[in-house]
């Protein structure tokens, strides 16, 4: 399927199409915004194992911590970047048993769909958000650079919660297109 049968297919949510389109714009605007600071995030994350390496290679002592700082880091990158998908349409389809339905069919099934992985999102930025207030509560910290781990909680749960208001968006977006 190319990307013009795609976009026509009403599955990649194309922002002129949008019945919300200023309720688009700031979501897209803000799922940008996260993108790019995940997008900063794994700079960070390449950098600090790029200067592990060389410093290990180099003088025979890699970065105390390294591993700590870039898993946190990567968990929160990523968690960043799903709601820029979400709006873009970009996260996996499988459409092989709805392919012959009608159009009506594949749109309200779409909708529901939509509104299934909106709810899935909010539990998990709710489990994230109580996970972290865990960590917070109990004082837990890495080993070796005592960072507190509610801080990647938190940045993920963060992320969840973009995500969640994204998806949420495209479901509401979906089932208008749906009635119509």
């Amino acid at each position: 399927m190319s990307t013009q049968e795609f976009t026509e297919a009403g599955a990649l949510n194309a922002p002129a199409s949008s019945p919300f389109p200023r309720l688009r714009a700031a979501l897209e605007n803000l799922a940008t915004g996260a993108a790019l600071f995940a997008g900063a995030l794994l700079l960070v994350a390449v950098g600090v194992t790029t200067a592990s390496v060389l410093q290990g290679a180099l003088l025979n002592r890699p970065i105390l911590g390294d591993s700590e700082i870039v898993e946190m880091v990567l968990g929160t990158a990523v968690a960043l970047c799903l709601p820029l998908a979400e709006m873009r349409g970009a996260h996996v389809l499988v459409d092989f048993f709805t392919q012959k339905l009608p159009a009506r069919g594949i749109a309200g099934l779409d909708a529901f769909m939509r509104a299934v992985s909106a709810a899935v999102v909010a539990v998990l930025a709710w489990r994230l958000a109580v996970g972290g207030y865990n960590q917070w509560d109990r004082e837990r910290e890495t080993m070796f650079l005592e960072i507190p781990f509610w801080w990647g909680y938190a940045g993920a749960a963060i992320g969840m919660v973009i995500w969640m208001l994204c998806a949420a968006f495209i479901a509401l977006e979906a089932a208008t297109k749906a009635r119509q």
